[in-house]
């Protein structure tokens, strides 16, 4: 499989009765080509099964290089797009990607709906859908908590990362509804180890990501996260287990300063140096045996200048008809309306946004399997909202006015440059 080929079929790709979806839109293809199918792809590497998962990739997408692995190394690289990694490649081609690319595979796969860390990182650690795991977006309405959520930290929209669930009760080792990667590994002989964001170590959706696993490690610096990951590659030479990694730095440059500002690719460009010379450098030839290296991303970042803003208090006939402001992403509003205004909300958005926003409603959604397949989890349907809208172009809508100009990069939509996301497969003993 060369990697313009795949490109082109993921561009083009549209499942049955889906074939007017707007054509600059990607679908998520959870059937193989997913960052979703990568727990089950570790997974059966390892000599293990990931019951009720998503499938491994297809064959094609990996060829043998899963053949004789013992140890897999896993990597998310958060808002590293394929799109964005491609522009630092072709403006400098020495770049370590490009050696790495030439020694394993280098491809473009999708990532899941809605791509955005929480949703994406719960589908990566786990191999079940969105559909099935509920965490479908930064922010959420959760019935049972009856609050407007934000799902890193669990705390209320109003009051961030100030841990407002955990203060109430939530225990996010029995949250999850479907058992993490660690969980189903652990109970078959197979180890699982992390290492992520320091500060993130503690949080509730790491806690909920890495449960069964037998340590987190906190890091601090580029330094740090490579040598870190190398001694654990080490200190676990000889058995079978699973490595994962997060690396958050791409996602913060591209959010303050755009995706394709010249910091972002700087950054790339220095964690394919970090990569080669702190982590590959200093494996010994018995460290690298039987090793597999899988490096991702959650999702790539759109430009989102102010002017792409929609402020809802400009719309008060939309902001009155809802029960609570938008929720779910910028890119991808989930409305919430009130009882006996379903028709004037839906014709209130497509009169006056039909080329900003692409509007599905939560049946169709969950019908067309957008958020992947399978029953889904009981509270979806009551998180999700009633009407999804999907941003076009650089379109997003915020309900307070300082938000229009807060971030330069967005994501959540499914835009290639959003849904795009990279996967470089290297054996390190090759």
């Amino acid at each position: 499989m060369d990697a313009q080929t795949l490109e082109q079929e993921l561009r083009t790709y549209r499942p049955v009765g889906m074939e007017s979806f707007p054509p600059e839109f990607i679908w998520p293809r959870y059937d193989g080509v997913c960052v979703g199918n990568l727990a089950g792809t570790a997974a059966r590497a390892l000599g293990a099964t990931l019951g009720g998962a998503l499938p491994p990739l297809r064959q094609d997408i990996l060829g043998d290089l899963t053949d004789g692995v013992q140890r897999v190394v896993l990597l998310v690289m958060d808002a590293l797009g394929w799109e964005q990694l491609q522009h630092t490649i072709d403006r400098h081609p020495q770049t370590a990607f490009a050696r790495l690319a030439e020694r394993g595979r280098l491809l473009p796969i999708t990532t899941t709906f809605l791509s955005t860390t929480t949703s994406v990182l719960s589908t990566i650690w786990s191999g079940f859908p969105p559909v099935r795991h509920g965490l479908l977006a930064y922010e959420m309405f959760m019935r049972e908590w009856l609050m407007a959520v934000e799902a890193i930290s669990f705390s209320s929209v109003h009051e961030p990362f100030s841990g407002t669930l955990s203060r109430w009760g939530l225990n996010p080792k029995t949250f999850q509804p479907q058992p993490s990667i660690g969980m189903q590994l652990a109970v078959q002989g197979v180890l699982s180890f992390a290492v992520i964001t320091r500060q993130y170590v503690q949080s509730p959706l790491s806690q909920m990501n890495f449960r069964g696993m037998r340590r987190v490690t906190g890091h601090v610096t580029g330094s740090d996260f490579w040598i870190t990951l190398r001694r654990v590659l080490q200190e676990q030479r000889g058995g079978r287990f699973l490595l994962g990694g997060y690396w958050s730095a791409v996602d913060t440059l591209a959010h303050i300063h755009g995706p394709l500002d010249e910091t972002g690719e700087a950054e790339i460009r220095t964690i394919g140096h970090m990569l080669e010379t702190f982590f590959l450098d200093g494996l010994t030839a018995a460290d690298r045996e039987g090793t597999l290296l899988l490096l991702t991303a959650d999702h790539g970042q759109i430009t989102t200048p102010p002017e792409g803003g929609i402020l809802l208090d400009d719309h008060p006939v939309l902001r009155d008809a809802l029960f609570l402001p938008p929720l779910g992403e910028a890119r991808v509003p989930f409305f919430y309306v009130r009882q006996g205004q379903y028709e004037t909300v839906w014709q209130y958005l497509n009169e006056h946004f039909p080329e900003q926003f692409y509007f599905m409603s939560r049946d169709e959604v969950l019908e067309k399997e957008l958020l992947g397949p399978g029953k889904p989890y009981v509270e979806v349907p009551h998180r999700l909202g009633d009407i999804i809208g999907i941003a076009r172009g650089n379109t997003f809508l915020v309900r307070d006015k300082e938000l229009l100009t807060k971030l330069n990069g967005r994501h959540g939509g499914l835009s290639s440059a959003e849904m795009l996301v990279p996967l470089l497969a290297l054996r390190l003993d090759a």
